[in-house]
C-alpha cells in the first residue's frame, strides 16, 4: 500500500475530534445476559480533522494535502495530541538471552488488566533505550517501529522513552468545501482512519 511519511499540518491535528474504537459483537440472550466477542484484536484510532481548520491558510495546507494523498489512496502520518509518548515504558521485563530485536509498543494499565498496543510509526530520533535503567545505544526503524540492539543478557529489564504517530489515511474521496465567508467553516467533516497496511 501506498504510504508518505508526512504528518498532516501539525496545526490541523491540534483540533481533531476523535480517538480510538474497537468492534466487539455484543449477543443478548433471552435470559438478558449478554456474550461479548472481541471481533479485533487491535485498536482502531479514527478522527474528523475539519474542526482544526481555523483559516484559510488552514484550509490551503489541507486541500493540497488532500490532494496530494489522492483521498483515500496514500497513507500518512497524524499525531494524536493526547498520547503521542511514553516514558519509562517496560519492553522485556525479563529479556532472553540473545534477543536483538522488538516492536515497539504502548501498555495501557488499569485494574490489574493491560492492553499492549503496537506502535507501527515511532518518532525518529525520540527513542532513548535503556538497560536495567541505564542507556544503551539501538537502532529503531520509524516506518515499522522495530528496534535493533546488542544481544541482551537473561533477565534484563528492557525499557525505553519514545514519541509516535499513527499511520493513517483519508476516509472519503470526495473533499466536500462550502463557499462561506469564513474559511473555518468551509469543511464541515473530514474523516481520517488508522490503517494497518503500513
Amino acid at each position: 500500500m501506498s504510504f508518505d511519511d508526512v504528518n498532516l499540518p501539525g496545526k490541523i491535528e491540534f483540533g481533531a475530534l476523535g480517538g480510538p474504537q474497537f468492534k466487539t459483537e455484543v449477543v443478548v440472550l433471552g435470559s438478558g445476559h449478554e456474550q461479548r466477542n472481541a471481533e479485533w484484536s487491535l485498536v482502531r484510532h479514527a478522527w474528523d480533522v475539519a474542526p482544526g481548520i481555523q483559516s484559510q491558510q488552514d484550509l490551503d495546507k489541507v486541500v493540497a494535502f488532500w490532494y496530494a494523498r489522492q483521498g483515500r489512496l496514500r497513507g500518512f502520518r497524524f499525531r494524536d495530541r493526547t498520547d503521542f509518548s511514553v516514558t519509562g515504558q517496560i519492553l522485556l521485563a525479563a529479556a532472553i538471552g540473545g534477543e536483538t530485536a522488538i516492536q515497539l509498543f504502548r501498555s495501557y494499565i488499569s485494574g490489574g488488566v493491560s492492553f499492549e498496543r503496537p506502535i507501527f510509526k515511532p518518532v525518529a530520533g525520540s527513542l532513548t533505550l535503556y538497560v536495567d535503567g541505564s542507556p544503551v545505544s539501538a537502532g529503531l526503524d520509524s516506518s515499522t517501529g522495530i528496534v535493533t540492539f546488542s544481544a541482551l543478557s537473561a533477565g534484563v529489564q528492557l525499557s525505553a522513552d519514545f514519541e509516535y504517530d499513527i499511520p493513517v489515511r483519508f476516509d472519503s474521496d470526495h473533499l466536500r468545501i462550502q463557499n462561506v465567508t469564513h474559511a473555518r467553516d468551509a469543511v464541515r467533516s473530514l474523516p481520517i482512519i488508522e490503517t494497518r497496511d503500513i
